[in-house]
């Protein structure tokens, strides 16, 4: 995939923290991609249900609606495109019920550079 393609990706990223969401927009904005963003799980599930994405990275633990009730609510809508999980827990329980309800894969926070442009080019 060359660069100008990444840039044409549509990603959601759906995160209740400012400073992370900032992150996310500095780190996607220096592959060419400008996301759209949702703050609370409901607004993901909404944009999720309503627009194409071709990837989204969301929290796990948001207001309204946990990131893994969004996950599952929207693969059972047929919805396949890869969502990432972002959590600060590295519990195994935590990151197994994540896979469980449908994330592709996880990150860790802190956010680091070079795991968003890995798993960006990974899945597209």
């Amino acid at each position: 995939m060359t660069a100008e393609d990444i840039s044409k990706l549509s990603i959601l990223v759906a995160e209740d923290s400012p400073p992370v969401r900032l992150v996310l927009k500095t780190y996607l904005g220096k592959l060419g991609i400008a996301p759209q963003f949702a703050e609370d799980g409901q607004e993901a599930m909404d944009m999720l249900s309503r627009d194409h994405y071709d990837m989204a990275f969301m929290d796990v633990h948001m207001p309204e609606m946990d990131g893994r009730d969004v996950v599952a609510g929207i693969r059972k809508k047929g919805i396949k495109i890869p969502i990432i999980a972002m959590t600060t827990g590295d519990d195994p329980d935590l990151l197994q019920s994540c896979l469980e309800s449908g994330y592709s894969t996880f990150m860790l926070k802190p956010i680091l550079q070079e795991d968003v442009f890995r798993l960006v080019k990974k899945f597209h």
